[in-house]
C-alpha cells in the first residue's frame, strides 16, 4: 500500500530528528508547583502511526448449497468441509488516535486480505463392480480483499509506560477483489488399479460472488510501551461478521467453477487478528514535568 508523501515525511522527522514543537506556554498558577495548567489540555494526546499484522479466518455457514443432486445419496454427502483458521491473511494500514484520561478513540483504515478454505469429495462407482470407482477431491482457497474502516474505543488498565488495555469496536469493509484458488486431487480405480493424479491449479476471479460490503463487531486486548517519543502497540482482536457476504443472486450464474460442483454457501466470516503498531505523538508541551507521549 502506498502512503502519502506528507505523512511519511512527518514520521521520518519524529523518528530521526530531535524536533520538539513548542505548543503553548502557560504561566504558573497559584497552588500548582509543577507549573502546568489545571485544564484538560494536558491530559489529551493525538497519535498518528502505521499498523499491520496477520489474520486467521473462520467461515460461519448459515445455509449450504450444491450444484450436485443424487437420487441415492443424502444431500449432506456434498457438503463442504471448511478448514477454519488454517490460512493466514495479512493487513496493513494507518492509525489515528485521540487519547483522554485513559480512553482512546482509534480509527484504523487498512487494506486487508482474508482467506478461508474448504474441500469437497465426489465419488463415482460402477454399479456392477464397486471396486471400479473415480474419486475427486476439490480443495479451494477463497481470498477476499477489503478496504476496511474500523473504529475502536480502548481503555488503559494502567497509566504508566507499559499500558495493558482492552478494546471494543466495529468495522465496515468495502470489497476490492476476490479470487478462488482450486486444486483437484484424484484417484482413478476404474481399471482395477488405483492411480493418483493432480490437475493443474486453477485461479479464477470471484468478485461477483460476494456483496460489496462487510460489517462486524470486534473486541480484544493488547498492550503498549513507550520507547522515547514513540509508543509501540501489540494487540489481538476477535472480529465477528454480522452480515451474509455471499451474493445470493449470482450464486450459480457468475461462478466459473459451478460446473465443477462449486456453489457458494451463505456465510459470515469470523476473524482472529494479531497486529503491531508504531505511533507518534502530535502534541508537545514545553514543561519538564510533562512528557510528550503521556
Amino acid at each position: 500500500m502506498r502512503f502519502p508523501i506528507a505523512i511519511c515525511l512527518v514520521l521520518f522527522l519524529y523518528v530521526f530528528l530531535p524536533v520538539e514543537i513548542q505548543a503553548q506556554v502557560h504561566r504558573k498558577k497559584p497552588g500548582h508547583s509543577s507549573g502546568l495548567p489545571n485544564d484538560d489540555f494536558t491530559k489529551t494526546q493525538f497519535y498518528i502511526g502505521m499498523r499491520g499484522g496477520i489474520s486467521l479466518t473462520k467461515a460461519n455457514v448459515l445455509e449450504r448449497y450444491s450444484s450436485f443432486v443424487s437420487t441415492t445419496d443424502p444431500d449432506q454427502t456434498y457438503d463442504k468441509e471448511y478448514k477454519n483458521y488454517s490460512k493466514a491473511g495479512a493487513f496493513v494500514g494507518l492509525e489515528f488516535d485521540f487519547y483522554f484520561k485513559g480512553f482512546t478513540a482509534s480509527f484504523q483504515p487498512n487494506y486487508r486480505r482474508q482467506i478461508y478454505s474448504y474441500s469437497n469429495t465426489y465419488e463415482w462407482r460402477d454399479t456392477s463392480d464397486a471396486s471400479n470407482y473415480l474419486q475427486l477431491e476439490y480443495n479451494q482457497d477463497t481470498r477476499l480483499d477489503y478496504i476496511e474502516l474500523p473504529l475502536f474505543i480502548k481503555y488503559d488498565i494502567l497509566k504508566k509506560g507499559f499500558r495493558p488495555f482492552v478494546q471494543v469496536g466495529f468495522y465496515y469493509g468495502i470489497l476490492n477483489g476476490a479470487t478462488k484458488h482450486l486444486i483437484v486431487d484424484g484417484t482413478d480405480n476404474a481399471s482395477g488399479t488405483a492411480r493418483h493424479f493432480n490437475q493443474q491449479d486453477e485461479i479464477v476471479g470471484a468478485k461477483d460472488l460476494f456483496i460489496k460490503s462487510s460489517i462486524g463487531m470486534a473486541y480484544g486486548i493488547g498492550c503498549s510501551y513507550k520507547v522515547g517519543n514513540v509508543r509501540l502497540v501489540l494487540d489481538a482482536t476477535y472480529r465477528i461478521g454480522m452480515n451474509n457476504i455471499t451474493n445470493v443472486s449470482n450464486r450459480y450464474s457468475a461462478n466459473a467453477l459451478s460446473g465443477a460442483g462449486d456453489v457458494s454457501d451463505d456465510l459470515k466470516l469470523n476473524n482472529i487478528a494479531f497486529s503491531f503498531a508504531c505511533l507518534f505523538p502530535m502534541k508537545f508541551l514545553t514543561s519538564p514535568q510533562y512528557k510528550a507521549v503521556d
